[in-house]
């Protein structure tokens, strides 16, 4: 198993470091480097998104907001049997689209915020379109 985790700022470099003493393989990216740097020593530093997430099993996006995680959706592919968690804050009124590039895929979502007023929710399968 592979876990690609997309923004290592405060929450994200602490969630990368657990994973990491867990034993689990962990690629890291962070829009500015630097802020990734500091966790080379337990996982691996990629320079984009798309890189941290060839070929992992779990996509964890813990960016800054909602645009975020769209500009960031924009530059991935998620594997066919990929798990997406979005750990973002975005807010209880936005939605986040799901991205063109799992269509065809088995690709399943995970919204688990960091906030401890919001409460997780996982498909077993892409969710099905706002009526």
């Amino acid at each position: 198993m592979t876990v690609a985790l997309l923004g290592t700022g405060t929450m994200g470099a602490g969630m990368a470091r657990n994973i990491a003493k867990a034993g689990i393989p962990v690629r890291v990216w962070n829009r500015s480097r630097e802020k990734a740097e500091p966790l080379a020593d337990f996982a691996t530093v990629t320079d984009t998104a798309a890189e941290a997430v060839a070929g992992a099993d779990i996509v964890i996006t813990m960016v800054f907001d909602a645009n975020a995680v769209e500009s960031v959706l924009k530059d991935i592919q998620f594997g066919p049997d990929a798990v997406w968690v979005q750990s973002s804050t975005v807010g209880s009124r936005r939605r986040i689209d799901w991205p063109s590039s799992t269509a065809g895929s088995s690709t399943r979502p995970c919204s688990a915020p960091s906030s401890p007023l919001r409460t997780a929710n996982c498909w077993s399968s892409r969710p099905a379109p706002p009526s």
